[in-house]
């Protein structure tokens, strides 16, 4: 029996791995490690029978912060993580190199190509890449042409595939007709250090327009940001944010996860991601009318008077998937 190491360094990581744990723990060993970071721990308790290992944590902005983290987390992790013969992770730095060391094989899957992965690329065997994404792009990187997988749709199609609304997830909000509204995502390093959040505004906005307010808060500082605003409500507890999008009226976000998987489900998708870049998988939804973007409070306010739900089909994200777990049982199986 092969033992398959799972590595989840961010919150997004538990609903993207939920299927691949699901279906390889009926006939493999599975090992889940993941990074005290945001809600990822919070998320994975409620999702997963499996107890993790908490090992390392997030290091802030500071470029030499995350430098001391990672390298910290590597020499944990092996320690701690002795026995695996397959190591997946989304761009996971530490698992990849881990894996390398010790000759095993490193499987990751990512959809940034703006993100600094010449840090993992050197270290992996196979990397899973949306085919939107340039192929020449990915060799720059230090990915080999023979390392590189691509598929069809997006990485947010793998899990979603599996998704089923949960018909009772409105008992527990105050309204039933809410707009999802998600935070600028201030630990990341792309964020410029004198960039300002336009999430004040936009509530103040939403609450002025008479919208009630599902509000999705990181970190405990950008709870603020929500203060003496009517309508606004923030959730005690972790929530399902594919149920959160789902039933919303839309979704506003300032990071991308979020958005795409409001895109793929059809539901009205603002992005305010305030990089200096976009990534290709979210210029080409833009382009394709499932995102708007903009980081004007005003233009989002206008779009949303017009925006309806897009007609969307399962069937293509459970396409996407089968395609996916396809090349991966064929890696496997080897």
């Amino acid at each position: 029996m092969k033992t398959i190491w799972f590595d989840l360094t961010n919150t997004p990581h538990v609903h993207f791995f939920k299927p691949f744990i699901k279906k390889y723990a009926t006939h493999a060993r599975v090992i889940i490690s993941m990074r005290d970071f945001s809600e990822t721990i919070k998320f994975a308790q409620l999702e997963f029978d499996l107890e993790p290992l908490i090992i390392g944590k997030h290091g802030g902005r500071k470029k030499i912060r995350k430098v001391y983290n990672v390298l910290s987390r590597i020499m944990q992790m092996s320690r701690r993580i002795t026995n695996f013969d397959i190591a997946l992770s989304c761009g996971g730095v530490e698992a990849s190199f881990i894996a390398k060391m010790r000759r095993k094989i490193a499987i990751t899957f990512d959809d940034n190509d703006i993100s600094p992965n010449w840090m993992y690329s050197h270290f992996v065997d196979y990397a899973f890449f949306p085919r939107v994404i340039q192929k020449a792009i990915l060799l720059k990187q230090g990915f080999k042409y023979s390392s590189i997988i691509q598929y069809s749709g997006y990485k947010e199609d793998i899990y979603v595939a599996d998704y089923k609304p949960d018909e009772n997830f409105l008992k527990n909000l105050p309204f039933k007709d809410y707009v999802l509204v998600r935070p600028e995502n201030f630990m990341a390093s792309y964020l410029k250090k004198d960039c300002q959040s336009i999430v004040p505004e936009l509530l103040n906005i939403l609450s002025g327009n008479g919208s009630n307010v599902l509000y999705l808060p990181r970190y405990e500082f950008e709870q603020k940001y929500a203060r003496g605003i009517s309508g606004v409500y923030i959730p005690e507890v972790p929530v399902n944010g594919l149920d959160a999008a789902f039933f919303s009226r839309a979704v506003l976000s300032g990071a991308g996860s979020l958005t795409r998987e409001a895109a793929c489900l059809g539901r009205p998708a603002v992005s305010f991601y305030a990089g200096d870049k976009l990534l290709a998988v979210d210029q080409q939804m833009i382009k394709d009318g499932w995102i708007f973007h903009t980081r004007n409070p005003k233009e989002i306010d206008k779009y949303l008077k017009n925006a309806r739900p897009r007609a969307y089909s399962i069937e293509r994200s459970q396409k996407v998937q089968r395609e996916v777990f396809n090349k991966l049982d064929e890696i496997l199986s080897n």
